[in-house]
C-alpha cells in the first residue's frame, strides 16, 4: 500500500482539468473497486462510496472533487524538500489522497461511524455543471442521514466554516465602430468603462460579521472583450465582474445590490450564480473534533460546495491538508507534513 506522498504524486500525474476527468474517476475505480467493505454507486463520473450503515451510529461523509484549473506548473511533477508538486496538489488531490488511504486503511467494524466517500467532478466550473448536484439528487435517501459532512479543499488542515457566494456578471457597454485612425467618427466603447473601472479600483473590500466570523464582500473585474480588429475603434464592450458575498445574504439581495452598484447606463447579463453558506454552529460531533484536536475556526473567504450541502441540508465544513494559499497558484505545492497530519487526525477520530 502506497504512503500519502506517493499516492498524491500517483494522483497529480494524472491531469484532470474541469471536464477532462475520465481518465482520474477511472483510476480511482480501479484502486478502491477491491475493497469489500464499500458499496459503490457510480453517477457519471461521481464515485459514490458507502459502508455498513448501521442505525446506532452517526453518519460521517467524506467529499472531494477530481477536477482542478488548468495546468501552469514549471517543471513536471515530484516530490523534493517534504513537498508534493504538480497541479491540483494543493487543490484539492491532497484531500483526495487522504480520503482514499482512509477507505483503504481504517476498518469499518472498528469505526466509530458510518463511512460515505464521494468523489465528483466539474467543481471548478459554472455552478449548474457541478458534478455533485445529480449525486445529492440521486443518493438524497442515503445523505438524510449525514450527521457532519467534510469537504476536504485546501485549508491548512484549520476548520473553515460558511462561504462566500458568488455572481458572474457580464457588464456591457455600447459604442459605434470606426477605423482607429479616425476615431471622431465612431464612439469607443472601450472608453467607456473607464468611469466603472475607476469606481471599482476605489471600492474597498466591505466586512460582514455572520456567526461570529468576519468575512469580506469584495467586487473584482476579472475579464475584458472586444469584438473587433485591433485597428478598429470597438463598438462594444463587456466586462466580467465577479462579485463575492457573505452568508445571511441571498442570491436575490445579491444581484439587487450589484445591479444598484453599475447603475442603469450598462446592461447586465448574470452568468453564474452561487449561493453562500451558512456557518455550522451547534453540531455536536463538529465541536468534539474542534476541541479534541483544538483546531483553529476560520470563516471560507471563498465559495465550496459545503453551499451546495447546505441547501440539500446536509451539515459541511472545509477541512483539508492542502494550503489555500498554494490553490490556483503556479508550481503549486503539497506539505507532506501537513498530509500526514490530516491524516492523522481524521483515522484517530473515526477510531475514537
Amino acid at each position: 500500500m502506497k504512503d500519502l506522498g506517493q499516492l498524491l504524486l500517483e494522483l497529480v500525474l494524472i491531469p484532470s482539468p474541469t471536464g477532462r476527468e475520465q481518465e482520474l474517476s477511472k483510476h480511482l475505480f480501479e484502486t478502491l473497486d477491491p475493497l469489500e467493505h464499500y458499496d459503490c454507486q457510480q453517477l457519471g463520473l461521481g464515485l459514490c462510496y458507502f459502508g455498513p450503515q448501521e442505525a446506532a451510529k452517526p453518519t460521517l461523509a467524506f467529499f472531494g472533487h477530481l477536477d482542478t484549473v488548468m495546468d501552469q506548473q514549471t517543471d513536471l511533477p515530484c516530490i523534493k524538500e517534504g513537498r508534493v508538486y504538480g497541479c491540483g496538489a494543493s487543490d484539492m488531490k491532497a484531500g483526495l489522497a487522504v480520503m482514499v488511504s482512509l477507505m483503504q486503511k481504517i476498518n469499518t467494524q472498528l469505526c466509530q461511524y458510518n463511512l460515505i466517500f464521494v468523489f465528483y467532478d466539474r467543481e471548478e466550473g459554472p455552478y449548474l455543471e457541478n458534478g455533485l448536484e445529480p449525486i445529492l439528487q440521486e443518493m438524497g435517501s442515503l445523505f438524510d442521514k449525514i450527521d457532519l459532512a467534510f469537504v476536504l479543499e485546501p485549508t491548512d488542515n484549520q476548520i473553515e466554516m460558511g462561504c462566500l457566494g458568488g455572481l458572474h456578471a457580464e457588464v456591457g457597454f455600447s459604442g459605434k465602430s470606426a477605423h482607429s485612425a479616425r476615431p471622431w467618427q465612431g464612439e469607443n466603447a472601450l472608453h467607456k468603462a473607464w468611469g466603472l473601472l475607476k469606481k471599482l479600483s476605489e471600492t474597498e473590500r466591505k466586512e460582514v460579521e455572520f456567526g461570529g466570523l468576519k468575512f469580506y464582500e469584495v467586487l473584482s473585474a476579472t475579464q475584458g472583450r472586444t469584438n473587433n480588429s485591433r485597428n478598429s475603434i470597438p463598438a462594444t464592450f463587456e466586462l466580467n465582474l465577479n462579485y463575492r458575498f457573505a452568508p445571511g445574504k441571498s442570491l436575490e439581495q445579491a444581484k439587487e445590490e450589484f445591479l444598484a452598484w453599475v447603475g442603469p447606463e450598462v446592461s447586465v447579463r448574470f452568468v453564474d450564480e452561487a449561493p453562500s453558506a451558512p456557518v455550522l454552529v451547534g453540531n455536536r460531533i463538529l465541536d468534539q473534533f474542534v476541541t479534541r484536536y483544538q483546531l483553529s475556526v476560520l470563516p471560507k473567504q471563498a465559495w465550496t460546495d459545503i453551499a451546495r450541502l447546505a441547501l440539500a441540508g446536509i451539515p459541511a465544513v472545509n477541512f483539508g491538508p492542502g494550503s489555500g494559499a498554494m490553490a490556483h497558484q503556479k508550481d503549486e505545492w503539497a506539505s507532506l507534513q501537513e498530509l500526514e497530519r490530516n491524516y492523522q487526525t481524521f483515522s484517530s477520530f473515526l477510531l475514537g
